[in-house]
């Protein structure tokens, strides 16, 4: 037996170990699980290059009543955009190209709007260009980047992140240029073998030119994706066209992503220095932070900084905390689901954040705190009543009753709320909400002269 084979052997024996509460995790996902429907699930909970915890549960495809297992491949859509990061640090290390680099420098005939774009901006989706519909006619990157020329920039170049626009095929072609090889090849050659990631890959979907014929590769024990419809669940695709797949598509099981997690805490893919350049956020032409590094977001959560990326826009979601070599990925086959189940894994495993017991600010106009008691506990059961709002706020009452009790239904109950800013006219303010013990969130509301919620925002800190 090889030593490389050994060292993979020695990594997933460790699995068993249970670092915290594993019963818990177990007890948490089987509960989401039955209260967001999701059929099938799988977890890996990774600390300093090594898992201990890897589990699969439920149905990876139900008309053949397939178990999930930890080889399952499920499609992680959006989280395909980690592993494009990964390749184009490591062209970067290989003195490839540079993240400074401006994009016209590999592409021909580069239109004059282009000529400040860098490589980082496209990484971070901050080069100006306009966010815009798939296009399943559009046969290849090449293709894709001749129709880009065509249209205008929507931004000025660092001046705004905007998700969803054609980076990320700008990126293809550069990592493609400058790399030698078609992207998926690269990806196979600079990653999945190295890391032994027998069960990832993509499925190379097709439309044909009618859109009555979908084709694809064979997937080995892929996962179906589903998304729940009032009472029932239904088999649901999205096809990556091709010129695509930099930026969504990939099929990874939950071994594989355990691998690829471990690989990040070490130098086994990418140096120290280029791992942290790829999790350090650009800074826009306002000065302010970006909200994505390279290809990857960047935010707080409980006190401590976070790496990571989500899909599909939950069907993975990955967390990464650098300073405690502490990474989560969840796998699920249920489409219609908010990311947040690596966030109740991770909270088994992260200390409580050190703000918990802050006091806040003096309140006071306390009847406006009371208002938002009254109702947070509604909103999460999606019960929430139209007396409470005004404005935007009311008319998108459904989508919220709809949304929170996907997104915050898991919580603990809601404990206390801690005033954390006011406006001197006291219609814009800011709270902690904390629930059970150590779980917070924190609530932008505005309110109007009578007290009705016309704004209303919730995010992790």
């Amino acid at each position: 037996m090889n030593i490389q084979r050994w060292s993979m052997l020695l990594l997933l024996g460790s699995t068993q170990l249970a670092w915290g509460a594993p019963d818990k995790v177990d007890a948490f996902l089987r509960a989401e699980m039955a209260r967001n429907h999701i059929p099938g699930a799988a977890v890996a909970v990774v600390r300093d290059g090594k898992v201990i915890k890897l589990a699969a549960y439920g149905t990876a495809n139900l008309e053949w009543n397939a178990p999930t297992s930890t080889r399952t491949a499920f499609q992680i859509a959006s989280g395909t955009k980690m592993f494009t990061a990964v390749l184009l640090m490591d062209l970067v290390g290989q003195g490839k190209l540079k993240l400074a680099d401006r994009v016209c420098q590999y592409i021909a005939d580069c239109p004059v709007a282009w000529k400040d774009i860098t490589v980082h901006q496209l990484a971070s989706h901050t080069s100006g260009m306009k966010p815009g519909p798939v296009n399943p006619d559009v046969s290849s990157v090449a293709v894709a980047v001749e129709a880009a020329k065509k249209v205008p920039l929507a931004a000025t170049p660092g001046e705004k992140a905007a998700y969803g626009s054609d980076d990320f095929v700008l990126l293809a072609h550069i990592l493609e240029k400058a790399g030698g090889a078609p992207y998926q090849q690269l990806l196979r050659d600079r990653v999945f073998t190295p890391l032994q990631m027998t069960n990832s890959g993509f499925d190379q979907a097709t439309l044909t030119e009618g859109h009555v014929v979908l084709t694809s590769e064979v997937v080995r024990e892929r996962s179906a994706t589903y998304q729940w419809k009032t009472d029932h669940q239904q088999q649901y695709w999205f096809v990556y066209p091709h010129y695509t797949l930099a930026a969504g598509g990939l099929f990874s099981s939950i071994t594989d992503m355990a691998k690829f997690a471990a690989a990040l805490m070490t130098d086994t893919l990418l140096s120290a220095e280029l791992r942290k350049a790829m999790w350090t956020h650009p800074t826009l032409n306002s000065g302010k932070p970006g909200s994505f590094a390279v290809g990857w977001t960047v935010a707080r959560y409980r006190g401590r900084p976070e790496v990571g990326h989500s899909g599909g826009p939950a069907l993975s979601d990955t967390v990464y905390y650098p300073d405690e070599k502490l990474a989560v990925v969840v796998l699920t086959n249920q489409r219609k689901l908010v990311p947040n189940l690596a966030h109740g894994v991770a909270n088994f495993y992260l200390s409580p954040p050190p703000f918990l017991n802050a006091p806040g600010i003096t309140d006071a106009v306390p009847e406006r705190t009371e208002t938002l008691n009254q109702l947070l506990p509604s909103l999460v059961q999606g019960k929430a009543e139209s007396h409470y709002f005004t404005g935007s706020a009311k008319d998108a009452l459904a989508e919220l009753n709809e949304w929170l009790p996907i997104q915050l239904g898991g919580m603990p109950r809601l404990s206390r709320l801690v005033l954390l800013e006011d406006s001197a006219d006291h219609l814009s303010r800011t709270y902690r909400a904390v629930y059970g013990k150590d779980q917070t969130l924190r609530w932008k509301v505005t309110f109007d002269a009578a007290g009705l919620i016309s704004e209303l925002d919730v995010a992790d800190e």
